[in-house]
C-alpha cells in the first residue's frame, strides 16, 4: 500500500510559500531558489510552479535571474516577496488564524515545518 501524501488546502499553501519567502528575505539568493522552497514548504515542484508563476504574474512576487543555468539547461531562478506579497501574506494569515479558531484547521497547519 503506497503512502499518502497528506494535502493542504490552497490558502495554507500560499501562506507557506509566501511566509518562506518573507523570512528569507535577507538571505542568501540560493535560499530563494524553487528546490529550497519546495523542500521547506512540502509542495512538488510541478505544484509549486505553478503557484509561483501565479505570484509572479499577479506581481506578489519578483524573479531573479541568477544568470547561471542548471543541471537541465533552464535558467536559475530566485524569488523576492513584494510589498503587495507581504499584505496578502498578512491577509492569508488573519483568514487561515480564523479557521483555527473556528475549528476548521488544526493548529500545525499554519506553521512551517521549521517552526
Amino acid at each position: 500500500m503506497e503512502k499518502l501524501r497528506k494535502r493542504r488546502d490552497l490558502s495554507t499553501t500560499l501562506y507557506r510559500i509566501l511566509l518562506y519567502l518573507s523570512r528569507k528575505q535577507k538571505a542568501e539568493s540560493s535560499t530563494r531558489r524553487m528546490m529550497r522552497i519546495e523542500r521547506a514548504v512540502g509542495v512538488e515542484r510541478k505544484e509549486l510552479k505553478i503557484h509561483l508563476d501565479s505570484l509572479v504574474q499577479k506581481e506578489y512576487l519578483e524573479p531573479i535571474s541568477s544568470g547561471e543555468k542548471g543541471r537541465g539547461g533552464h535558467q536559475i531562478v530566485h524569488y523576492d516577496i513584494t510589498e503587495t506579497g507581504k499584505l496578502l501574506r498578512g491577509d492569508i494569515g488573519r483568514f487561515i488564524q480564523l479557521g483555527i479558531d473556528m475549528g476548521y484547521y488544526p493548529e500545525h497547519f499554519f506553521y512551517l515545518p521549521s517552526d
